[in-house]
């Protein structure tokens, strides 16, 4: 109700470009492929409409615009779940069997430059663009008719909004590891692999209340930012795949300021002290706050699959895919990305223009976020989740392998990979594998074949067994093994020492304390301790 009629006073000025009807598939000719028309009643609001076999026709200014049958997103992964407070402040943890999967990627008939990205939960809602447009969709009542506003996304100005994040933003200053990437003869580089990103998403008590208090709005409005968010970062070959979304139902669990980047660090501290939070690369907090200043966002830079892989996103419009833009904006920077210059092609993380709904980044952009991924090898991008299956059977061209599949290179129009037949989703005559670390040229690569060299001391290096075209599991050093010239131990595959953990805590320049300091902890009083029940213990001399 609240969404609605916001849009109603949005578009009181636009001009209505067209009425969408959902036409069933079955003996029409569009392009290449034959459907057959029969119209269907137009949309209505509380109706999901299916589009696995729809055809959306829409007219603007005399150009018929057909989207083909649009491919389900598996926004989710399997473990996905959910968490909100009672009045009281009790957790109560769910895992949702039976949400509304009506969230859709896809293109436009005979226009190779076009990008879908809507939701049919209540009507028509989404962007999409043509080779010379971009444009958003929505329904403009809540009435029977079903009308819906196709609106030019220029048109639709909304108050100037910029990044909080400037050239004295926070930057890591520790040793970049060595990258893993493989050599270009044994297959695509970090850039060109397809990465994978868990995404946390925390929605506070003013988003909560921002829409009317129901759990079930604010899971639409996040599932729709987190469908745009895929098709920005869908050119990069970087997935996006919810994990869990908490709401603070009964009130803020940390001080939501309007400092955005006192919210910023607040968040990052609340996160990192909260023990049963769920595994993820990333998090986002979700605020119904109104920043300081024109600031919608703010996010640490180069800190991707760390503690500090966090940003703060104000929903600051309507529209889903505006704070969409914003949320593709703030993890830019988590990947490495800064704020584009005026010698960069296609400028499209600049820090006061980049929240208009716009997928694709700049030439600086694509270079920043390829040399973190070499430089950082940030290795939780590259495993891939477990995906909810939302189908029955498994849709082809979704770009995801399910049951049934021995390959899924997405659409016809999107696919590359000559190992795999799109159409089908069966490996082309005389491939043995389409993808895979151990797969090459559509076969599988020898036994003891190097997959994954070794990253450092306390890393082990993976080969191929010959029989399967994934690479075995990366495995690592037993803990406690000497690594950097014996500076530190192994433990879980990293090489923590000192000098770095105080620098990555406190910032560059952080310098490490005298010996005396840490022998203060062996006292166990209330400033120097090592941990804490109903009295303070000291710490055990190593």
């Amino acid at each position: 109700q609240i969404q609605i009629n916001a849009l109603k006073l949005l578009i009181a000025n636009y001009p209505l470009y067209a009425v969408c009807r959902i036409l069933e598939l079955d003996g029409i000719k569009v392009g290449k492929e034959t459907y057959n028309q029969k119209t269907l009643p137009l949309l209505h609001y509380q109706k999901t409409v299916c589009l696995n076999n729809f055809l959306i026709k829409i007219a603007i200014k005399g150009r018929l615009l057909f989207f083909p049958p649009l491919g389900r997103r598996a926004l989710l992964t399997k473990d996905y779940s959910e968490i909100h407070y009672t009045e009281n402040g009790t957790k109560v943890t769910t895992t949702p069997k039976d949400l509304d999967h009506c969230y859709y990627h896809g293109t436009i008939v005979n226009d190779t430059e076009s990008l879908v990205s809507i939701s049919t939960c209540d009507g028509l809602r989404g962007y999409f663009q043509t080779a010379a447009q971009r444009y958003l969709i929505e329904p403009v009542s809540e009435d029977s008719s079903g009308d819906h506003a196709v609106i030019k996304y220029e048109d639709a100005q909304d108050k100037p909004v910029v990044c909080g994040v400037t050239n004295t933003s926070w930057f890591p200053d520790y040793p970049p590891r060595i990258s893993k990437a493989r050599s270009r003869a044994m297959g695509p580089t970090l850039l060109q692999q397809q990465k994978y990103v868990e995404l946390y998403i925390v929605a506070d008590n003013r988003e909560y209340k921002k829409y009317n208090s129901d759990i079930n709005e604010v899971r639409k409005r996040i599932f729709e930012i987190v469908n745009f968010v895929n098709i920005v970062y869908k050119p990069l070959n970087t997935f996006i795949a919810l994990t869990g979304l908490e709401i603070w139902t009964d009130q803020d669990k940390m001080n939501v300021a309007t400092p955005a980047g006192t919210t910023l660090d607040n968040f990052n501290t609340w996160k990192n002290s909260q023990q049963d939070v769920k595994r993820h690369d990333n998090a986002q907090l979700v605020t119904g706050i109104d920043f300081d200043g024109p600031t919608v966002g703010l996010a640490f830079i180069g800190t991707f699959c760390s503690s500090l892989s966090t940003g703060v996103i104000q929903d600051h419009n309507p529209r889903a895919p505006a704070v969409g833009a914003t949320m593709s904006h703030e993890m830019g920077h988590n990947l490495g990305m800064n704020h584009d210059t005026s010698s960069c092609v296609c400028p499209d993380m600049d820090g006061s223009t980049s929240f208009e709904p716009t997928p694709g980044f700049s030439s600086c952009s694509v270079d920043q976020y390829n040399q973190f991924l070499n430089s950082r090898n940030p290795e939780c991008m590259l495993n891939t989740p477990d995906y909810t299956k939302i189908l029955s059977p498994p849709v082809c061209g979704n770009g995801f392998q399910e049951t049934g599949e021995e390959c899924d290179c997405g659409t016809v129009e999107d696919c590359k990979n000559p190992c795999c037949n799109a159409t089908t989703c069966t490996l082309s005559k005389g491939s043995d594998c389409a993808v895979g670390d151990c797969c090459y040229n559509c076969k599988i690569v020898p036994r003891n074949t190097e997959c994954r060299k070794k990253r450092d001391d306390c890393d082990l290096p993976e080969y191929c067994d010959g029989k399967s075209a994934g690479c075995p599991e990366d495995v690592f050093a037993v803990n406690g093994h000497p690594c950097q010239d014996e500076k530190g131990y192994c433990y879980n595959g990293q090489c923590p020492q000192r000098e770095n953990q105080c620098v990555k805590m406190w910032g560059p320049g952080t310098v490490l304390g005298t010996q005396n300091c840490f022998n203060q902890n062996s006292r166990g009083t209330y400033y120097a301790y090592c941990k804490r029940t109903d009295k303070y213990i000291p710490c055990q001399k190593q």
